[in-house]
């Protein structure tokens, strides 16, 4: 573990505070959340990258597919099973952006896809089970890594 040591302004610090008590984090943890999103910025190009119409096009197709077949069912798990939903998944990184902006619209049922396609879980546990904040971790850590999220 490596120490830094900055100088910056009153006004600065008082921002500072202001967002981190905000955020319910300390000025370190916010200034480190900085720090590594503006490394995972630059090492994630394809997260400013556009997405093509046809990905667009598939993407929505079978997202229609699965929503429709999978209605009524109660198990999310079972839903994510689905030769749709997977096939969206082995679609890759290059529909994280729809899946992000999806979780706006329908919180539950893209976080099992989002984990599967990033390797990824920005859900804290006291977060767990609470469908909202989770969908709200998963957009917030779309964000610090630069995706366009509509």
């Amino acid at each position: 573990m490596n120490t830094i040591s900055i100088a910056i302004s009153d006004l600065l610090m008082l921002k500072l505070q202001k967002v981190a008590a905000q955020m319910n984090v300390s000025i370190e943890e916010l200034i480190l959340m900085n720090i590594e999103s503006s490394i995972a910025q630059r090492e994630n190009p394809a997260a400013k990258a556009e997405i093509s119409i046809e990905v667009i096009d598939k993407f929505y197709t079978l997202a229609t597919e699965w929503q429709s077949e999978v209605a009524g069912m109660s198990s999310t798990a079972q839903m994510s099973q689905h030769p749709a939903y997977q096939e969206i998944i082995n679609m890759g990184s290059q529909v994280v952006p729809l899946l992000l902006s999806e979780l706006k619209k329908n919180p539950l049922y893209w976080l099992a896809a989002l984990n599967a396609i990033t390797g990824e879980n920005p859900i804290k546990p006291e977060q767990r089970g609470r469908v909202k904040q989770m969908a709200s971790a998963w957009i917030e850590w779309g964000k610090d890594r630069g995706y366009a999220i509509e």
